[in-house]
């Protein structure tokens, strides 16, 4: 900053551009020597932008602009401070007036923030906050109301998401504390560089005065270096401005993002975040002022620059038209006396040009000096407008600043005050809630008491009621359980009459499975009626069957399935063979012949239905025995032997024996699955 103070201070010479101007003009009327001829030439210099300083009425300004807009926008400045603040504050203001009153939804009550952490720059501190009068509420009424006391006791105000808020409260800070740091950081190096931007600049002013002054003994290197590094570093001093303008953003950016959270819209860090903002942003603008003046003064010595360069060429151009054949620059040449004379000659006509131009310059003089004045003016005034518009913009903020930072405050005493008039309100409800209760409570025994007298006697009658109920019940539980007893018997009785049938059904369809033959795998029956006939001694219908049994299938049993149907597969294979054979019989012949055609015969698989008609006067042995075979394989005999009993000649005779054994196994089978099926009726009934 001291810097910064050394530039303003030098900006003040501003006499110096008046008196080049003056020197420029006088210089152009007289002789000057131009560089020898391979010496440095000066480098072009960049036109800066026209700009001035406005000197010491930049407060002064700065001050009419604020007090200006402020009185411009006075209605609306106050309109918003009635809408926004409480009517203590404008009481103590002088602005109270009357407002329609409105419902106010109370606030969340919201956890202050960690203190702030002091930074570099200096931050304004913010007033103590001073609570607004607040009336005492009168003694509340000893009255006893009648209150629903299940109701949800009513506690203090707190905020449900206390504990989240001060977590975001806590990353805001961080984020804000954060990016002043990068900013600082950042406008700092921005500040540096433009101050050597400016040093740059008014060195390279100096250097080129003092080349122009100097004539052909100046060093145009110097100026050339000069300019080069005012070049490299206003290019630098950009970029550092872009960065810094940047994180200045990024930190505008948190504050608008905290602003827009209704957690952390009232953090007190981002008022003194966005005042921080607004000073660095300011101090790059003032210092961009700055670079624009030294441009100024440095496009002044261009001007005057540009001035001698053109009187010197002008010069070199009458000297090179008088004599067009002399190296004037040459060295060890001397002129002859010819020379000499046109060059004495031109040097008389010139002195009196010049003399002639010196009288009208001094009188163009003051038009001159008026159309400078005017030309600075305007520039000073271009200039001077935009610091007016940079320094209103400052107030602007500065004044909105100040308007949120009161605001913040009255609203954190206006909470502050709400959460006491809330713990008020909700002692004084629980102490009325204590004594509603206790009073209720003494009713309430009174009229316990009653409904307890009643109740017990109701109870009693209501005991005695259903001790008679259960009674009754209790003599129905016996008389089924008694009941019960017979039927389990039954019960039992009826399964080992069906485990009985079972055992006789299987008798019969696998006989004595470890029989060696089939009259072997036989199985007498007997033993197994017997058993039917203990466990069902007066069941009439059981006796009733057990009768159809045939005696000779009680002693020796019937053939098992497996054993007929391999007793058929002989039957079939001679039946086949036989098939031609009629009843009288033949000859060795005719057994040879139906021999042969049987040969012939193939078994095709085919499928038979039961419900199928049978034409007798078409049909033959072997299609009779081909749905027999089928009948057989689908364990369907009772079709097989319907079938079979329509054979004629010698193959019924050969399955004549094969059709008896099969009947006696049907209708042995048909008895038991008949017992079977009066198990089962006998089973379900005892049991349900």
């Amino acid at each position: 900053m001291q810097q910064v103070s050394k530039l303003r201070s030098a900006a003040r010479q501003q006499h110096v551009v008046q008196a080049i101007r003056h020197e420029a003009t006088v210089n152009q009327q007289h002789h000057v020597p131009r560089p020898p001829p391979g010496g440095p030439v000066p480098p072009p210099t960049p036109q800066p932008p026209r700009s001035s300083h406005f000197g010491k009425i930049f407060v002064a300004l700065g001050t009419g602009g604020a007090a200006y807009y402020g009185y411009q926008n006075y209605d609306m400045i106050k309109e918003k401070m009635e809408e926004n603040l409480p009517a203590p504050v404008l009481e103590t203001l002088g602005m109270a007036h009357k407002r329609q009153t409105h419902a106010v939804e109370p606030p969340k009550i919201k956890s202050l923030p960690s203190p702030i952490v002091p930074r570099e720059d200096p931050v304004v501190p913010k007033l103590p906050p001073t609570p607004p009068p607040v009336k005492k509420p009168d003694a509340p009424i000893r009255t006893v109301e009648p209150v629903d006391v299940r109701a949800s006791h009513i506690g203090p105000v707190t905020s449900s998401n206390t504990g989240e808020a001060n977590e975001l409260n806590k990353q805001l800070e961080s984020r804000i504390l954060a990016a002043i740091s990068s900013a600082e950081m950042k406008v700092k190096a921005a500040n540096d560089a433009k101050v050597h931007t400016i040093e740059a600049i008014q060195e390279h002013a100096s250097k080129l005065k003092k080349a122009v002054d100097d004539g052909a003994n100046a060093n145009w290197d110097v100026v050339s270096e000069s300019l080069i590094n005012s070049e490299k570093l206003a290019k630098s001093d950009i970029n550092e401005e872009t960065y810094s303008r940047n994180y200045i953003d990024s930190l505008r950016k948190i504050i608008n993002d905290g602003k827009s959270n209704p957690s952390t819209a009232n953090n007190p860090l981002l008022l003194n975040a966005i005042e921080t903002a607004n000073k660095l942003s300011y101090q790059l603008d003032e210092l961009n002022s700055l670079v624009q003046k030294a441009r100024n003064e440095s496009r002044v010595l261009n001007q005057y620059k540009d001035l001698i360069d053109k009187s010197r060429q002008q010069f070199s151009t009458e000297l090179k038209a008088i004599l067009p054949d002399v190296d004037l620059n040459a060295k060890g040449k001397k002129l002859s006396e010819d020379e000499m004379n046109a060059l004495i000659a031109h040097a008389h006509l010139r002195v009196d040009h010049l003399r002639r131009q010196l009288t009208e310059q001094q009188i163009r003089e003051e038009q001159n000096i008026a159309k400078a004045i005017e030309e600075q003016r305007i520039a000073d005034s271009k200039l001077a407008h935009n610091q007016l518009q940079l320094e209103v913009q400052r107030v602007k903020e500065d004044q909105s600043l100040e308007i949120e930072r009161g605001l913040q405050t009255e609203r954190k005493n206006w909470e502050t005050e709400l959460e006491d008039r809330l713990r008020r309100a909700a002692q004084a409800h629980s102490e009325h809630l204590e004594q509603v209760v206790r009073t209720q409570k003494q009713l309430y025994d009174i009229e316990n008491a009653q409904a307890v007298e009643e109740a017990v006697s109701k109870e009693r009658r209501l005991h005695s009621k259903q001790v008679d109920v259960a009674l009754s019940k209790l003599s129905g539980i016996e008389t089924a359980l008694q009941s019960r007893v017979a039927a389990d018997a039954e019960n039992r009785r009826a399964k080992q009459y069906w485990l009985a049938c079972q055992n006789l059904v299987q008798s019969i369809i696998h006989g004595q499975k470890a029989g060696m033959d089939m009259d072997a795998r036989r199985k007498p029956l007997d033993k197994e009626l017997e058993v039917i006939q203990q466990a069902c001694e007066k069941d009439e219908f059981v006796q009733n069957i057990m009768t159809f049994f045939a005696p000779d299938t009680l002693i020796k049993g019937v053939y098992s399935e497996q054993d007929l149907r391999n007793r058929f597969s002989t039957v079939y294979s001679l039946a086949k063979r036989t098939a031609k054979v009629d009843e009288n019989g033949g000859g060795v012949m005719a057994y040879l012949s139906s021999y042969i055609q049987s040969m012939f015969m193939l078994d095709l698989p085919r499928r038979f239905s039961p419900d199928e008609k049978i034409d007798l006067t078409h049909v033959d042995n072997y299609e009779i025995i081909a749905r027999a075979k089928y009948f057989v394989e689908q364990n369907d005999f009772d079709n097989a032997v319907r079938i079979m009993q329509l054979l004629h000649g010698e193959p019924a005779r050969i399955s004549r024996d094969w059709i008896q054994d099969t009947k006696e196994h049907l209708a042995s089978r048909f008895l038991a699955e008949l017992l079977v099926a009066h198990a089962a009726v006998t089973s379900i009934r005892s049991t349900y």
